[in-house]
């Protein structure tokens, strides 16, 4: 709900673009505009109700200067939060070049996966998962294992976490099944028992898909309501579940209208 040009929001009493309104009205929220450069009608925010029964996506956000480099070099696909195309007619409308850093409120109970794993967690999973570690080709591995004890580790997190998400789907699929029968038949080691429950659940949502192996390379976060959680630049996040409409086969139509 905002001023974006994807879906943007409308006053009730009128059925005028927001936008418009607080172009005619830049008195309202004139101090937040000039903080942060917005002009004709914009908000410096998008604000999104979720109501998660599936998984989102696993997805991260450029930094400022990226994301100025990406707008000044494709504006229509670099567009705002989740880089989705507008509907034809609001092509020609300004986009931004700004990054999309996030905040997470809950209002209900709520999970996600958020930010890199401390590097021992993730040796530990390398070390006692030999289908996550199978993933993992045997050079970058031991160089991410030895790397446990050093400050920079961030060229081979990187390394490690491009490795996983770009194998290829012949040998990820049956790594797959492996881990999930594994944990069905209950003999999941105990560093790993935490996570049966979810990586079943991300399974069955989404059979056959890398992104069940994340659990074991980023924080598992549950959230009480009125807790929150802060994404910055660069930290890949994934929505896993939260909404009072779980269950109920409403979750999937109320992100569709929401997420931008």
């Amino acid at each position: 709900m905002g001023t974006h040009v994807s879906s943007p929001s409308k006053v009730a009493t009128s059925g005028e673009l927001l936008s418009d309104y607080l172009k005619e009205n830049q008195d309202i929220g004139a101090k937040s505009a000039d903080r942060f450069g917005v002009s004709d009608g914009g908000l410096p925010f998008l604000f999104k109700v979720l109501s998660i029964e599936k998984a989102l996506s696993i997805q991260t956000h450029p930094d400022r200067t990226t994301a100025e480099k990406l707008h000044a070099e494709q504006p229509h696909i670099y567009r705002g939060a989740h880089g989705r195309m507008p509907p034809p007619h609001l092509l020609t409308q300004p986009t931004d070049g700004n990054h999309k850093p996030e905040m997470a409120i809950a209002l209900t109970p709520f999970s996600a996966l958020c930010g890199f794993l401390p590097i021992d967690r993730i040796v530990s999973y390398l070390e006692e998962v030999p289908e996550f570690a199978g993933l993992i080709p045997v050079a970058i591995r031991k160089a991410f294992i030895a790397s446990a004890s050093s400050p920079e580790t961030g060229g081979v997190l990187r390394e490690l976490f491009t490795s996983l998400m770009t194998a290829e789907g012949g040998q990820f699929v049956p790594a797959l099944e492996a881990l999930v029968e594994r944990y069905r038949a209950g003999r999941a080691n105990e560093r790993e028992y935490q996570l049966v429950d979810l990586v079943i659940r991300l399974h069955d949502q989404f059979p056959g898909d890398i992104g069940v192996f994340c659990p074991f390379v980023l924080n598992y976060v549950e959230l009480e309501k009125g807790e929150a959680i802060f994404l910055g630049a660069g930290e890949p996040h994934a929505y896993v579940s939260g909404g009072e409409d779980q269950g109920q086969g409403k979750g999937e139509d109320l992100i569709k209208s929401f997420q931008i």
